[in-house]
């Protein structure tokens, strides 16, 4: 089976610079990315993706900043696991294979309607 079969692509903003952590697997970094759903104004809906990295991937995530507008290639994984409570947990997150600056001109009249 290809691993293209799970495949996703987000736009959006970093909600905070990402939490870049030395682990026994390597380096890693976790941010959150706002992604625009729908809506003007009060009535705009924004997603918030949790994005990991590894490796150098997660380092270069390292130079982003707060705000910092993106595209990032990845796919989708779900993972669970046990609260110290004995609570399982489930978790949907972003792998990222390509982290990337979007370097696209909006002018500041312009309608932030990707649709």
């Amino acid at each position: 089976m290809s691993v293209y079969n799970n495949q996703v692509k987000l736009f959006g903003n970093l909600g905070k610079a990402a939490e870049i952590v030395e682990s026994k697997a390597g380096t890693v970094a976790r941010f959150n990315l706002a992604v625009y759903r729908s809506g003007k104004g009060d009535e705009a809906v924004t997603d918030w993706i949790p994005i990991v990295a590894w490796h150098d991937l997660a380092r270069g995530a390292a130079e982003l900043d707060k705000g910092a507008r993106v595209i990032v290639t990845g796919s989708i994984q779900t993972r669970s696991y046990e609260t110290e409570d004995g609570v399982k947990k489930y978790v949907t997150e972003v792998i990222a294979r390509e982290i990337g600056k979007d370097i696209s001109i909006k002018k500041d009249d312009e309608d932030e309607v990707p649709f």
